[in-house]
C-alpha cells in the first residue's frame, strides 16, 4: 500500500513540483495512449491515476534530470488530494474561472487546427527547389580574402596608398600605422563575405582583383582605408536537403496565410471599434507585416 511523507505531502500542497504548463504537456501524452494498454497505478478516494499519467510525468522529469519513479507517484496522489479538495469549492462558478477555461479551450483548438491545416499541404520537390532558388540567389556567390590599412584623414590614406604602390609592405605599414584592430595582426580580416561590410567597404572591394590594392581611400564612418585584396572564391552555399526543414516551414506559412485570406474574403465580418482605435491597430498591422517580411 503507498504511503506518502508528510514533508512530500506539505510540499505539494504549498507549491505542486508539476507546473501547470507540465500538467498540460502530461494530459496530452495522456490523451495519446490507447486506453486499452493503460492500467490504473493508484487511486485516491475512489479516483483512478493511470499509468499513462505517470508515464508523462517521468518523461516530464527526466528532462529536468530527474526520475525517481516513487517520487512521482507521490506527486500524483498529493495532486489529486489537492485537486479533490479544490473541486469542493466554487472555483469553477467563478466567472474568472469561466473566461480562463473558455480561453484556454480556444488555444488548444486553434493551435491544433493550425498544426493539422499546415502539416495537411502538399509541398512538393519542384516548390521547394524554387523556393531553394529563391533563397539562393539573395546569398553571397564571392568570398573575400582582404587586408587593410584605416587612418583618420584622406590625405594620410593617399600616402598611405603611395607607400605600399611601392616596395613597402602592406602587412608591415598596416602594423605600423593602421589604427584598426586588425592593425596589429597586418590588417587581415581574413575570409568575410561582402555584405557583412559596410556598403563603401563591400563595393571597393568586389571591384577589385586578386593583387590590388585600392587606387583610391575608401570613406566610411570609421575613417579611410586602404584595401588590399589577397584573395577570393566562390562561396559554400547551404545545399537543398540541409535547408529543405526550413524552406518547408516558410512554403506552409504562405500557404497558411493565403488560406486565412481566402476564409476572410468569404467571412461576415463587422468591425465595431471606435475610429481612433482602429488607427492604433492597423499601425500595428503594418509593424507587424514588417517584422515577418524581415524574417523572410
Amino acid at each position: 500500500m503507498l504511503t506518502m511523507k508528510k514533508s512530500l505531502l506539505a510540499t505539494s500542497i504549498l507549491g505542486l513540483s508539476i507546473s501547470v504548463a507540465a500538467f498540460s504537456s502530461m494530459f496530452s501524452l495522456q490523451a495519446e495512449e490507447k486506453a486499452a494498454t493503460d492500467v490504473v497505478i493508484a487511486t485516491v478516494n475512489g479516483d483512478k491515476i493511470m499509468k499513462s499519467t505517470l508515464d508523462g510525468y517521468m518523461a516530464i522529469l527526466k528532462k529536468s534530470g530527474k526520475g525517481d519513479k516513487d517520487a512521482a507517484v507521490n506527486d500524483l496522489v498529493a495532486t489529486e488530494i489537492a485537486l479533490q479538495e479544490a473541486k469542493k469549492t466554487d472555483i469553477l462558478d467563478r466567472p474568472e474561472t469561466k473566461k480562463a477555461i473558455s480561453d484556454y479551450t480556444r488555444n488548444v483548438l486553434l493551435k491544433t487546427w493550425t498544426k493539422e491545416k499546415v502539416e495537411s499541404f502538399d509541398i512538393n520537390d519542384d516548390a521547394i527547389k524554387a523556393a531553394y532558388d529563391e533563397r539562393v540567389t539573395k546569398l553571397a556567390s564571392k568570398e573575400f580574402n582582404a587586408r587593410h590599412i584605416l587612418v583618420k584623414t584622406e590625405d594620410e590614406a593617399k600616402a598611405v596608398i603611395k607607400e605600399v604602390s611601392g616596395d613597402a609592405d602592406f602587412a608591415k605599414v598596416a602594423k605600423e600605422k593602421s589604427t584598426g584592430p586588425s592593425g596589429s595582426n597586418g590588417g587581415s580580416l581574413g575570409w568575410f563575405k561582402a555584405q557583412t561590410m559596410v556598403p563603401a567597404f563591400a563595393n571597393a572591394v568586389k571591384a577589385m582583383s586578386k593583387g590590388d590594392v585600392s587606387k583610391e581611400p575608401v570613406k566610411t564612418q570609421f575613417g579611410y582605408h586602404v584595401i588590399k585584396l589577397e584573395d577570393s572564391r566562390d562561396a559554400k552555399l547551404p545545399t537543398l536537403e540541409s535547408l529543405k526543414p526550413q524552406l518547408t516551414r516558410v512554403i506552409s506559412q504562405k500557404k497558411m496565410l493565403a488560406f486565412m485570406e481566402e476564409l476572410k474574403k468569404g467571412a461576415d465580418i463587422k468591425i465595431t471599434l471606435p475610429e481612433e482605435e482602429k488607427v492604433e491597430v492597423k499601425a500595428e498591422e503594418k509593424t507587424t507585416e514588417k517584422k515577418e517580411e524581415k524574417k523572410d
